[in-house]
């Protein structure tokens, strides 16, 4: 699973190794080794930019004897807040790269070793940012519609391999990444919920659990929102 080191990425890490999962966390972040260290046996830790082809491809050499079961796709972030017009070139396609083209390379990667297996469990990680439009954040509005998209499409064309693949989209997290938003755009968002406060990273692993677990068998294809009815 990718983006390991914080936040919603952590929550599920140490949730599926409660639940009895051997997990190889991805991050780029250093700390990823710590909190994969404190985890081990069950959790091994790689380095890695998700964004690299090279990187994926070395990985899928390492897990050609055990092909993984369940891939959760949750690196991304949101690098800038700026409107349409504001946005640089550079800003626009590292943000595509960093949220989408990441999930493309991923699934692009361990589906063969999935096919290959009989089954498998696909997790990618969206947002309420791509459903509903704002006015601002352009780019990472467009990758994260992207990655519901990208989704419903590798639903419909792997159903028929066992391989199934949702998107799990939350709302507003308390993560570290919220905190270092501003408190206008915070209190903004917040004002949406209904239920008027964030989500715990582990609500969201909860989802998570749910989507890579057999208590989900007849699940693909869908968008399981943990947004506290932020999209009701």
């Amino acid at each position: 699973m990718s983006g390991c080191a914080q936040g919603i990425g952590r929550a599920i890490l140490e949730s599926f190794i409660a639940a009895g999962a051997t997990v190889i966390g991805i991050d780029i972040a250093d700390q990823g080794q710590a909190i994969c260290d404190a985890q081990r046996p069950a959790a091994s830790f790689r380095r890695m930019d998700v964004t690299s082809d090279e990187h994926w491809a070395d990985l899928v050499r390492s897990l050609v004897d055990e092909p993984p079961a369940v891939l959760v796709n949750n690196a991304g972030g949101l690098l800038s807040s700026a409107t349409l017009h504001e946005h640089t070139p550079d800003v626009w396609r590292e943000t595509l790269e960093l949220n989408l083209t990441s999930v493309f390379l991923a699934m692009r990667s361990l589906i063969p070793l999935m096919l290959h297996r009989g089954s498998g469990s696909i997790i990618n990680v969206g947002s309420v940012s791509g459903r509903v439009g704002q006015p601002d954040a352009a780019a990472y509005q467009a990758a994260k519609a992207g990655v519901a998209m990208l989704t419903r499409n590798a639903a419909v064309t792997y159903s028929g391999y066992g391989i199934r693949v949702n998107t799990l989209t939350p709302s507003v997290v308390a993560t570290p990444s919220l905190s270092s938003e501003s408190e206008e755009r915070t209190a903004a968002f917040i004002a949406r919920v209904p239920l008027r406060r964030p989500a715990t990273p582990v609500e969201v692993s909860a989802a998570a659990i749910f989507l890579a677990s057999d208590e989900s068998s007849y699940v693909t294809g869908a968008d399981l929102a943990v947004d506290g009815g932020y999209l009701a």
